[in-house]
């Protein structure tokens, strides 16, 4: 794959901008893909030059719950890959592919990453066992947020049924009051 600098992505986008059809800019400028000239447009007018700057995708790391939270809005929008990348700030929609395909595979355990360094020698076992507990750790972590937000949410419930019986219970004390002064006058 690739590299293009920042500056090269620029002169793109703009001839784009002015007219010039992404398959055009293929083969003046050499572009294997249609479809990457289209990306960077789109990221542009998402996310103008910091979609571009201090990018480097080896680098990015994405957490489980972000994982989770972008995949939940692509479904619930019905929004394309490209669309969710922009939104989310993706630079590759084909990372957010990645991600549908594991999770519908594999669940949650699919989205956990398995980046790093693989474990040597006479620590392999050690390791392993470490990155099982992780596991392990991460998914009793999901399952206790997903059970303290269940708890929440029927406190909450309980609580905005109190608050109406009290406030049934004031106005009837309350027309009482007014009855009870009503028949002293």
């Amino acid at each position: 794959m690739t590299k293009y600098s920042i500056d090269f992505k620029i002169k793109v986008i703009n001839e784009y901008l002015r007219g010039l059809g992404s398959t055009s800019l293929c083969h003046k400028y050499h572009i294997p893909s249609k479809k990457t000239v289209l990306n960077w447009v789109h990221h542009y007018q998402t996310n103008g030059l910091s979609g571009f700057k201090n990018r480097d995708q080896r680098a990015e790391c994405f957490t489980l719950h972000f994982k989770l939270k972008v995949l939940k809005w692509m479904e619930e929008n019905h929004s394309s890959l490209e669309n969710t990348a922009c939104h989310f700030n993706i630079y590759s929609p084909s990372t957010i592919y990645q991600w549908n395909q594991r999770y519908r595979s594999k669940g949650v355990d699919g989205l956990i990453s398995k980046r790093g360094r693989p474990p040597m020698g006479k620590h392999k076992k050690i390791d392993e066992k470490i990155q099982k507990n992780s596991i392990k750790v991460n998914q009793d972590q999901l399952q206790t947020d997903a059970e303290r937000l269940k708890e929440l949410e029927k406190e909450n419930e309980l609580l905005r049924i109190e608050n109406e019986y009290l406030k049934k219970l004031d106005a009837l004390v309350r027309q009482r009051e007014q009855r009870e002064r009503n028949k002293r006058k």
